[in-house]
């Protein structure tokens, strides 16, 4: 998980939507998300710099994995 959480990117698309995408066996695998709240801990540099306890995603690792398993079962793959 670790390794493909390290090629996990967004690209903002229209209005809330973004494309998230990972590299697996040389193959970008990618899908559209709404999930605002995972882009915006899995993206921030600084999120576990502060307390994030209550929050939807208490760990940017846990909002990387959130998006990673996102593009997983949409792309139909099981590891």
């Amino acid at each position: 998980m670790e390794k493909l959480i390290e090629t996990l990117s967004r690209r903002k698309t229209v209005g809330r939507h973004f494309i998230i995408s990972i590299v697996m066996d040389g193959k970008e695998l990618s899908t559209i998300t709404i999930n605002t709240i995972a882009i915006d801990a899995a993206f921030d540099d600084r999120y576990d710099d502060v307390d994030n306890e209550g929050c939807f995603y208490e760990s940017r690792f846990e909002a990387q994995e959130a998006l990673v398993n996102e593009i997983l079962i949409a792309n139909e793959i099981e590891l």
